[in-house]
């Protein structure tokens, strides 16, 4: 039975994201005003100054971008970037990522008693001053007051982005039958006996050590490629071109597949269905998490290397996690060798050996770390109890 939404029906959200990080940003946008309408019966406008984006994410034609019910996907209005105002009055501005609202919008966040809530969404961190920053204003000159929401790790923290159906069944499917259903995904299934790795990474990823050491490698691979992610390497390495959707190529026991773009909701069930992601940023991040697969995750690079700290705080809290449901040491280690490798901290050459032959222990630390944060609240669900106490 579902848990009653703590906001009444209705409640009017406006959602304002500027791109950033091409997909990253609109699709926690997306994910967010999907789940705010489906599971907390919200009223949910997104707008964005790149809408051809959410199309994308929902694997559907563009909306169209003047009202009326086709500017509607998955219940959700979708709306170019307002520069001049709209109709009608939200009850929830959320500003996602450092995005400043509009001028028309910022000056009716300022004034009257009916004002909007205004809450800012930052971007998720592992870092421990996330649960002492979680949940402060700001008062400005004008009046307005803006309310910071700090996605995180723990129950201190605004939780992560999780549906009620996020997380991936404990069992997973037969051989056959996830062959079949990679096969449907994206033209491509496994050998026997080959293992599956989807690689979604930034282009400073060393994939100078990752092709050989997997072409190298004991165990067999086929390893899938979005269009558009390392446009270089894969083909350089395979010696020939790799059209998306098209066939793999063969070196040692590599096989190496280009698949098309892929909706959100498709790459979720691409994740369950692989031996081995590798994600960045911060949609895919998280979604690898409800997968219950193993995971290598790469930070977006930032100055000065802040990016490392991102990492590393993240490390410590998996660590933690898996030494409390007992998990061997070396499995452990192997996993943070290899993040830290993946971001440019270490051999990944000898990062990548040390993780294989660890396949059972290392499934074990990803599927206790996604158990235990399964276990806290999810971001919307605290986001409308957060609204709730403050309207």
């Amino acid at each position: 039975m579902q848990a009653a939404s703590p906001l009444p029906a209705g409640t009017r959200w406006w959602i304002l994201c500027r791109v950033v990080d091409n997909f990253g940003d609109a699709g926690v946008c997306w994910r967010l005003a999907r789940q705010l309408v489906r599971e907390h019966d919200a009223e949910v406008t997104l707008f964005i100054d790149r809408p051809e984006l959410i199309a994308r994410l929902a694997g559907t034609a563009p909306p169209r971008l003047a009202g009326g019910p086709q500017a509607r996907l998955a219940g959700v209005r979708v709306e170019p970037w307002p520069a001049s105002p709209v109709d009608a009055q939200p009850e929830v501005v959320l500003c996602a990522f450092g995005c400043e609202p509009p001028g028309w919008i910022r000056s009716m966040l300022a004034g009257g008693p009916r004002r909007p809530l205004w809450i800012h969404l930052e971007y998720l961190s592992a870092e421990p001053w996330v649960d002492g920053c979680h949940g402060l204003s700001s008062v400005k000159p004008d009046g307005a007051v803006e309310h910071f929401y700090y996605p995180g790790f723990t129950p201190a923290s605004g939780g992560l982005l999780r549906e009620r159906d996020a997380l991936a069944p404990a069992e997973r499917p037969a051989e056959a039958a996830r062959a079949a259903a990679l096969e449907r995904l994206c033209g491509q299934s496994p050998e026997p006996g080959e293992r599956v790795i989807t690689l979604f990474c930034y282009p400073d990823s060393p994939l100078d050590a990752l092709l050989p050491a997997l072409a190298r490698g004991v165990r067999p691979t086929l390893l899938l490629v979005p269009e558009g992610v390392a446009p270089d390497e894969p083909e350089a390495f395979a010696g020939c071109g790799l059209p998306p959707g098209g066939p793999a190529a063969r070196r040692g026991r590599l096989r190496i597949a280009r698949i098309r773009f892929l909706p959100q909701d498709d790459y979720d069930a691409l994740l369950r269905l692989a031996d081995l992601n590798f994600v960045r940023g911060e949609d895919s991040w998280i979604r690898a998490h409800w997968a219950r697969r193993p995971f290598v995750w790469q930070p977006y690079r930032q100055d000065e290397d802040t990016h490392h700290d991102k990492l590393e705080a993240f490390l410590g809290r998996l660590r933690a996690a898996a030494a409390a449901a007992g998990d061997p040491p070396a499995a452990i280690g192997a996993v943070e060798a290899t993040m830290r490798a993946w971001s440019g901290l270490g051999d990944a050459d000898l990062a990548w050996q040390a993780l294989a032959g660890q396949d059972e222990a290392i499934e074990g630390v990803f599927r206790h770390w996604a158990e235990t944060l399964a276990r806290q609240p999810d971001l919307a669900a605290q986001l409308a109890g957060f609204v709730r106490d403050r309207l």
